[in-house]
């Protein structure tokens, strides 16, 4: 941790603005793993609703992220990043506060979807806020940090999520109520920080009409969306059930779930620290396809692992792995495109990605409540193995010349 922080104060000498937007996403990074790691499976268990009804909800939620990441980055861009991220804070804190105080499954849904268009604000402004409030030389170190510090406020809200409950007396109803309501009014915290920025000044680089069509009418642009969309759809099928597998799996309380959600993104970031040493080893492309590899055989064994112990070890591994390549993925996928560019490409790469993790959360939804808790693990690792095979051909193990800045 001091690491952390000698490196944020002296290495990285940001600017007041990047600070206090990292107090905000921290803040909405500590609820939303809250909600999304720990409780809302588990509290939509507890009213009774199936796994088929749990699945639709993370999918609409999902669904509404990729929907709308197009249309909230015209309106960033319009309205300035500041009052859209304030803006999008409080629509999240309805969304969650709704889905915790209704029961009616129709209402339950809707405050899902405003979950979503308030969590994409976030995904689509977080990015090009950095990069525009910081100098070119500086921005490697800058998102190295910053995605430490979401994996931080991660841990605090898993681990939180599941401490919490246990600390009111057990897992009933309203204490999981309770819980949830707290860190729904807890996320308006953010705006504090937000408030404080200054006024942006006016962009020059407003995404032109006809960008995204102009992107997408790119190979190398369309083929790094096809691989982010078979890892969304993979993932989607596993990561927002973790919990409800451990619990109803296992057999372990709410305490245990936060405790080894919490140790996931332990591994993370442990992972984020290794690898800029890797990759300069190895080369991004090759430590991207390495790691994602060598996950696999982690996220096959959870599935099968009936130890509470050896399921937290091999999902610390498979963490570990399939996310330490993120900075170094983020910057190859950048790098695909110029900087006027680079906005309208984030919103289509998280467009791509959460609509896939919707779509194929209501279908693991419907395996886990119909077939087995197993069968998405196995799907999951057959679409997680087409998608490196793909990025391989994207990037040629580093020999093709996508921009000549992407090779290192």
């Amino acid at each position: 941790m001091s690491s952390i922080l000698y490196k944020f104060k002296h290495n990285g000498n940001f600017s007041k603005q990047v600070k206090l937007y990292m107090l905000n996403t921290f803040i909405s990074y500590l609820v939303m793993s809250a909600f999304a790691n720990v409780l809302q499976g588990i509290y939509f268990k507890r009213l009774g609703f199936e796994e088929g009804f749990i699945g639709n909800v993370i999918a609409l939620k999902t669904v509404l992220i990729g929907l709308s990441a197009v249309p909230v980055g015209m309106l960033s861009d319009i309205i300035g990043r500041k009052r859209a991220v304030m803006l999008g804070v409080i629509i999240s804190s309805l969304g969650y506060l709704g889905q915790c105080i209704f029961t009616s499954q129709l209402l339950i849904y809707f405050f899902a979807c405003l979950n979503g268009i308030g969590s994409a604000v976030m995904y689509v402004n977080d990015a090009p806020f950095l990069a525009e409030n910081c100098e070119e030389e500086k921005r490697i170190n800058l998102f190295s940090i910053n995605f430490i510090i979401n994996q931080l406020a991660s841990i605090f809200g898993s681990y939180s999520g599941g401490r919490i409950p246990e600390l009111f007396g057990g897992e009933s109803i309203s204490i999981l109520r309770g819980t949830q309501v707290f860190f729904s009014l807890m996320v308006l915290l953010a705006l504090v920080p937000l408030y404080k920025i200054k006024n942006e000044k006016t962009s020059e680089s407003i995404r032109r009409e006809g960008s995204f069509f102009s992107l997408l009418k790119r190979k190398n642009v369309v083929l790094i969306i096809t691989y982010n969309m078979l890892i969304g759809f993979g993932a989607g099928l596993v990561i927002p059930f973790f919990n409800l597998f451990l619990h109803y799996k296992l057999n372990v309380g709410t305490r245990v779930v936060g405790t080894i959600m919490a140790y996931s993104q332990v591994a993370t970031i442990i992972g984020a620290f290794l690898v800029p040493y890797v990759s300069k080893k190895l080369g991004r492309v090759f430590t991207v396809q390495l790691c994602q590899i060598l996950s696999i055989p982690f996220l096959l064994i959870i599935s099968i692992a009936g130890n509470v112990w050896l399921t937290t070890f091999v999902f610390f591994m498979r963490s570990a792995l399939m996310n330490m390549a993120q900075p170094a993925l983020q910057s190859l996928t950048m790098e695909i495109v110029g900087d006027e560019e680079r906005s309208a490409l984030s919103s289509l790469m998280n467009l791509s990605n959460h609509i896939t993790r919707g779509i194929s959360a209501s279908v693991a939804g419907f395996l886990m409540a119909n077939v087995s808790y197993e069968l998405p693990y196995y799907i999951t690792a057959v679409l997680y193995i087409t998608a490196i095979l793909l990025f391989a051909r994207i990037f040629d193990s580093g020999k093709r010349k996508i921009g000549s800045p992407m090779i290192k």
